[in-house]
């Protein structure tokens, strides 16, 4: 092979300059677009609010629903203290009225009882208070600021007739309303709820309307 021959042959691989710098920007620019970051689904950075807006909507909205529902399940019932010292009970889902105050400075969950002639509390609460059988012989030497002994009696309720005993309490109080020295009847049976009682109910104006019972001062009728 001459010499012109291999110049000849040499020259089909040879390129000019702007041949190379194109084809260099060719490889650059498949590479610039295979390489390319790619963005979050969502339509950028914030595509992440949400399904984040979603699941706190979602979550408090279980919580509140969860809440309702175990007030169904308890019960519990409203209460609220209206202008003129009036009291106003929400009846619960067990159809009865309740109402949180005190025996003897002693926090209680009543359970309002217009069919009941006396307040009665559980005997846990009555020992808890200090309160004893009276002595079959002699008088009740209590003073009047703690609870008095307790003189044995049969109940006759709903259930049958039970034992139990009648003490006397410094206090009752419910709500903004309270009533010195009344009586209570500690029973063995009651659970953990006290009733309130017409004994004390009768200082009382009770109107019931409807799911709702006012108890205001004066006298119930």
């Amino acid at each position: 092979m001459t010499d012109d021959d291999r110049d000849a042959q040499a020259a089909r691989f040879r390129r000019s300059n702007a041949e190379k710098d194109a084809r260099v920007a060719s490889v650059r620019a498949r590479l610039n677009t295979g390489n390319a970051p790619r963005q979050p689904s969502g339509g950028g950075p914030s595509g992440w609010l949400g399904p984040a807006l979603f699941w706190t909507v979602l979550l408090a909205l279980a919580a509140g629903g969860a809440s309702l529902w175990l007030d169904r399940e308890r019960g519990d019932t409203a209460v609220r203290v209206l202008p003129g010292d009036r009291l106003e009970l929400r009846r619960g889902s067990g159809g009865g009225y309740r109402v949180p105050g005190e025996v003897a400075s002693r926090p209680v969950s009543f359970i309002v009882d217009t069919g009941a002639s006396l307040t009665s509390i559980p005997a846990r609460l009555g020992a808890e208070l200090g309160i004893r059988e009276c002595p079959a012989v002699g008088f009740d030497t209590s003073r009047a600021d703690e609870p008095g002994c307790c003189r044995r009696e049969t109940f006759h309720t709903a259930s049958g007739t039970t034992e139990g005993c009648v003490a006397r309490v410094p206090s009752i109080r419910f709500g903004g309303f309270e009533v010195r020295n009344a009586q209570v009847a500690v029973m063995p049976a009651l659970g953990d709820h006290a009733l309130l009682g017409m004994n004390v109910l009768r200082h009382f104006s009770l109107v019931q309307q409807g799911g709702t019972l006012s108890i205001s001062p004066g006298a119930a009728k």
